[in-house]
């Protein structure tokens, strides 16, 4: 992935998980191409059991789990990375297991398998890179950084808990709204 640098943030409305329904782009994909931006990910895929951390295993409540990672640029500039934990029982034998992009969605995989998603939760806090995450970022170590933690759930069960780290000053603003979407009148920075 070639990293430019460029001045332009990118607010992604974090608050707002998009199904995808015939959407050529992911949410985070999309968001970036509604705001006139070009979104590129770089994706892996491991079931290995020492990259669960010990707060992840303590949500989805298993150590057994399958990590999709995505390294999440706009416009040539790595903004984020996007650790997304599944239960490695929900994840066997679907695409999830795949390093690459999934068509249906990650959403619509589960909600085909009968885990639909109903509800999630969202933690943010200052944090500073690891030297892990900062390879990934290109930042160096202990870069601060915001680190939003999701964990989602079905009716039955957690799905999923996503890690994402975003170094300050890198080019990306987590948004989170309530409500009803402002109209178009109220939108805006």
């Amino acid at each position: 992935m070639v990293v430019q640098h460029d001045t332009r943030t990118f607010y992604y409305p974090a608050s707002r998980e998009r199904v995808r329904a015939g959407a050529a782009h992911d949410a985070f994909d999309q968001f970036a191409v509604d705001e006139d931006m070009s979104p590129a990910k770089q994706l892996e895929v491991t079931s290995e059991p020492w990259h669960t951390p010990r707060p992840v295993v303590e949500r989805l409540g298993t150590d057994r789990t399958l990590l999709r990672r995505a390294v999440r640029a706009v416009d040539g500039r790595v903004v984020a990375l996007e650790d997304s934990y599944y239960p490695a029982d929900l994840a066997a034998g679907t695409d999830l297991e795949r390093a690459a992009d999934i068509p249906e969605g990650t959403i619509n995989t589960l909600a085909a398998l009968g885990h639909r998603q109903i509800g999630y939760e969202d933690e943010v806090a200052a944090h500073r890179a690891t030297a892990e995450e900062g390879a990934y970022l290109g930042v160096p170590e202990g870069t601060p950084a915001v680190r939003a933690v999701r964990k989602v759930w079905s009716a039955e069960r957690v799905l999923r808990v996503t890690v994402t780290v975003a170094p300050l000053g890198g080019g990306m603003v987590l948004r989170y709204e309530s409500g009803e979407p402002a109209p178009v009148s109220a939108q805006g920075r």
